[in-house]
């Protein structure tokens, strides 16, 4: 145990000697970055004990709360407490980097065993070094034994991956899964991390050291500066050290508390040699303001670990210093043009200097600012650089030459090649280019701005090579360019036709005798036809003479052959719709001449057709189709229906109607009705007969029956509505008293002849006395009318006693009268009385119209009794409402609709009696004014107006009547009141 403590430090200090030795061999006089010329020259900060003072965090720490700890001695063990919240019981990890004394050792413990504190749970103590440090070494002193496994790692960044440095483990397979006493071979990757077991035994118990060499073993250590990997390796900004295993000698397994308590970690320090990492471009580190550590750096470089060049000093790239080289870093050559630059490593490779320069002032450019922009120039290189403005469409490149003048492209001129040549137009990224002007519709070059030709008179377009809409035949000899389109007027989009050809009309006026030609004169189709022969210049010769040799006319014939020059005057018209034919000269189908007088001049406008046909082009007749007819075909045909204003082929459709007469379609309803049915026939399809009429005409209800005319025997008014069944022929509305299916016979209680057409009044009322009729009063004989009468009652209405015979009593008859035959002159006596009759001269006749009166005896009175429809004294004549029938001499009724007419004269009466009493008022209130001697009032009622109309095939009459006040005075003077 003690040779062994005392062996291995001393291998440890030799190892530790040589790694020194071989380092400061080469940083022996490196405490400056420069030499005494001011050389740059490599070098490094102090190297120093980088762990101490830092704080160390550790996962575990014993004394919280407070607890036993036994320390192993051999065989016995010492007992003691752990108190984190004593200073002097206490056992933190500030104790591991504090000055250590080996007379007076303070330790950092963990829990003991009994806590749990074993394999697989680790303890790890971490070390925070702030920034990047070259590690030489890290020691470890344990203040008990030291563990059976435990490893360290290292970090290079903050938050970066923990990195294994060295595994310490008696059990490397098992534990690390690396095989012990293993080593790294050349061409090995040096930055494996080894495991051995050499410092894993439980002895000794206290004091034991553990010094881990970064670069021990490693191949091109002796190599150092050029080794990249070993430079990264034994960088760290981090260092962790796990304890994964407790050495024991086996006894815990007997659960015992004083020998768990024997069992924990303990360090009493923990160092680490290194240096701050410059890179071997700074002497020191220092701290600045927020207490960062970074490297104070020289040779123009900057960074926490000058790791980098100053912005301007890019002319080479950064490496790190060495033995041989300060690798300082170059300034920028921007020939005094540029404060920035950035490093190009193609330049540098090619070039030699990689510092190319950005942001070139006076406008050059180059990887030294050498030279101008493109786009500038400058005559010599102490001049500014100016700007050639070479137009960029114009010219072949931006660059000029060192006069400023720029290369021009083809029809670009000027020293900017700005402006086109003549002939060019329209500068722009190929150049200017040519000129486009039809000769034959533009006048001289074209605009240099935008090639815009300038057209003659009747042309357009950019190259002036179109004729203005209404014009045609582009021409280079017309002034004007191109001929108006004639085209009747019609349109103002007109070619040349292309089917006629030019030809010659010649007349020379020679009959037998050939005149050479002394003068000609051209005449274009387009100045004019006409010419004065006056305006023609005389020839030198002959001053006072001119004469016309000649006439040369050219004109068009329709030709297509190509032998002939096409006479291109000659235009075709693009007519607008409703117009036809090469010139617009006639109306295209479908149209006709609006004004025909005017001819082709007329404008064309749709025939008015409605879709049924078309129209002659010249008169506007139209040809009508689909069933129509009418100028326009405006209507449907007879014995069709519709509406052919629509203008669709169904327009017409037939009429249903029998024999497909005439028929017409209620808007309204869209129903159609037959408006000329058959005799006899009526309905919106004739399919029933009309009042007064009947039968099965459409065979609606069995066979087919024409209608025919109702037989009522004339007692119908054929006026009325429904007279007759229009099935069956039945009459249903018998007048005068009539019955029966045919209206041929009388009704009960009247008599007469029902057939009889020679008489006024057929059928009578039996009218029988209920004193002298021994049955029922409205029973009489149907044809004569007579009463069955009571014995001794006579007359055809059993209304008087047979003569000698007087007071008729019902149900008895009459009694025989008493008169002595010696004193009466007749057997006669009175019919109520039964006395005698006295005949007298003064004795009124009673003169009562036999047709009217019921008897021929009068009243006391001399009224007579009047028969029905009579009225008057002696009922001679008719009532209101009745006429008198001068065929039969009876008063008849009138019509059931004359009914309504009496109604309104009843009104009238009343009206015209109130007037009266308001004028008899009026007149006596001033009597002073006008001398009434009389006043007589007359109504005259008269017929004013009749106006009758149909309404399915009943007439009725309207009537008025015109009520007239006469006021008649002595001066004769007549006031006339009208009243209706």
């Amino acid at each position: 145990m003690d040779t062994s403590f005392t062996v291995r430090p001393l291998v440890l200090a030799l190892l530790l000697s040589l790694h020194l030795h071989l380092h400061l061999f080469v940083w022996a006089a490196m405490d400056s970055c420069y030499d005494e010329e001011g050389v740059p020259s490599s070098c490094m900060p102090k190297f120093e004990n980088i762990a101490f003072s830092r704080t160390v965090v550790a996962s575990n720490v014993c004394g919280s709360p407070p607890e036993d700890y036994c320390m192993q001695t051999g065989s016995t063990r010492s007992c003691h407490i752990c108190d984190a919240s004593d200073p002097y019981l206490s056992h933190n990890t500030s104790l591991l980097t504090d000055f250590h004394r080996n007379e007076e050792p303070t330790w950092w413990q963990s829990q003991s065993m009994y806590f749990r504190i074993q394999y697989p749970n680790s303890v790890n103590l971490t070390l925070h070094l702030g920034k990047s440090f070259e590690i030489t070494y890290i020691r470890l002193k344990f203040y008990t034994s030291r563990p059976e496994s435990f490893a360290i790692y290292k970090r290079t960044e903050n938050d970066g991956p923990w990195l294994p440095y060295q595994y310490y483990s008696a059990s490397c397979r098992k534990t690390y899964e690396r095989d012990a006493k293993g080593y790294i071979r050349p061409g090995d990757d040096e930055r494996t991390a080894l495991c051995t077991d050499e410092f894993s035994d439980i002895s000794p118990l206290t004091g034991g050291n553990v010094a881990f060499s970064t670069l021990e073993g490693r191949p091109s250590a002796y190599n150092f500066d050029q080794s990249l990997v070993l430079q990264e390796w034994v960088t760290a900004t981090d260092l962790l050290i796990s304890l994964d295993r407790l050495n024991t000698f086996g006894d815990e397994f007997f659960k015992d508390a004083k020998v768990l308590r024997s069992y924990f970690y303990a360090i009493s320090d923990f160092s680490v040699g290194g240096r701050c990492k410059c890179n071997g471009h700074a002497s020191e580190c220092i701290e600045r303001e927020h207490g960062n550590l970074v490297c104070a750096c020289q040779h123009h470089t900057e960074g926490a670990d000058c790791q980098r060049c100053h912005p301007f000093y890019q002319d080479r790239p950064w490496a790190r210093a060495t033995g041989d080289s300060a690798n300082e870093c170059l300034k920028c050559n921007c020939s005094g043009r540029s404060d920035q630059c950035v490093f190009d490593m193609e330049q540098y490779r090619s070039t030699g200097s990689g510092g190319r320069c950005v942001s070139c002032r006076d406008n050059t450019d180059g990887p030294h600012c050498e030279r101008c922009r493109n786009g500038y120039y400058r005559k010599s290189t102490e001049d500014p650089c100016l700007p050639c403005n070479c137009n960029v469409n114009g010219s072949v490149s931006l660059q000029c030459d060192v006069e400023g003048r720029c290369a021009c492209r083809e029809g670009v001129t000027g020293e900017k090649c700005n402006t086109c040549q003549a002939g060019f137009h329209s500068i722009g990224p190929g150049g200017c280019r040519p000129c486009e002007c039809d000769l034959s519709g533009s006048v001289g070059d074209c605009s240099a701005l935008d090639g815009r030709c300038y057209c003659k008179q009747n042309v357009e377009g950019q190259n002036c090579n179109r004729c203005k809409p209404g014009f045609f035949n582009l021409q280079q000899i017309n002034p004007a360019g191109c001929q108006p389109c004639f085209c009747y007027g019609h349109s103002l989009a007109c070619s040349s036709s292309n089917h006629y050809a030019a030809v010659n009309i010649t007349s020379d006026f020679v009959e037998g005798i050939v005149f050479p030609a002394i003068n000609e004169v051209s005449l274009l189709p387009w100045e004019k036809i006409c010419i004065n022969i006056f305006d023609i210049p005389p020839f030198p010769s002959l001053p006072d003479t001119s004469q016309l040799a000649g006439v040369t006319m050219t004109s068009a014939v329709v030709s297509a052959d190509p032998a002939f020059p096409p006479a291109l005057w000659v235009e075709s018209c693009s007519c607008p719709p409703g117009f036809a034919g090469q010139f617009c000269e006639q109306c295209a189908p479908g149209f006709t001449r609006e004004e025909p007088a005017r001819g082709p001049l007329s404008t064309c406008v749709p025939c008015n057709c409605h879709q049924h046909g078309t129209c002659h082009p010249e008169t506007g007749v139209c040809e009508c189709s689909d069933f129509t007819t009418g100028t326009t075909c405006e209507r449907c045909l007879d014995g069709y229906y519709g509406n052919s204003l629509i203008g669709t082929p169904g327009d017409c459709q037939p009429c249903p109607c029998p024999g497909q007469t005439s028929c017409v379609q209620i808007a309204e309803t869209g129903q159609v009705v037959c408006t000329n049915c058959p005799a006899g026939q009526t309905g919106m399809r004739c399919q029933r007969c009309e009042d007064g009429y009947y039968g099965d005409p459409l065979g609606l209800s069995g066979a087919a029956q024409p209608c025919a005319r109702c037989n009522c025997n004339g007692n119908v008014d054929f006026n009325a509505v429904g007279i007759c069944d229009h099935v069956t022929g039945r009459c249903l509305k018998c007048l005068g008293h009539t019955e029966g299916d045919h209206c041929e016979r009388c009704q009960q209680g009247f008599y007469g002849n029902a057939l009889d057409q020679t008489v006024g009044q057929k059928c009578k009322s039996c009218s029988c006395s209920s004193a002298g009729t021994s049955g029922h009063v409205n029973e009489c004989h149907p044809q004569t009318g007579n009463c069955h009468c009571l014995s001794h009652v006579t007359g055809r209405d059993c209304s008087y006693c047979e003569v000698g015979f007087f007071n008729l009593q019902p149900g008895i008859g009459c009694e025989i009268c008493k008169c002595n035959p010696i004193g009466s002159s007749s057997l006669a006596c009175h019919p109520i009385t039964g006395g005698t009759v006295l005949y007298s001269r003064h004795h009124n006749s009673c003169n009562c119209d036999p047709m009217g009166s019921v008897s021929m005896q009068c009243r006391s009175n001399g009224t007579c009794h009047c028969r029905q429809g009579f009225v008057g004294y002696k009922c001679d004549k008719c009532e209101l409402n009745y006429f008198h029938n001068r065929a039969t001499h009876q008063c008849e009724e009138c019509p059931v609709c004359y009914g309504l007419v009496k109604k309104q004269v009843g009104l009238c009466f009343v009206k015209l009696f109130m007037f009266v009493n308001i004028c008899a008022d009026k007149i006596i209130q001033n009597k002073n004014h006008v001398n009434l001697l009389l006043l007589k009032v007359d109504l005259e009622c008269t017929k004013d107006s009749t106006e009758s109309f149909s309404h399915d095939s009943v007439f009725v009459h309207q009537y008025s009547f015109l009520c007239k006040l006469y006021v008649v005075s002595t001066k004769e003077n007549v006031l006339l009141f009208n009243a209706r």
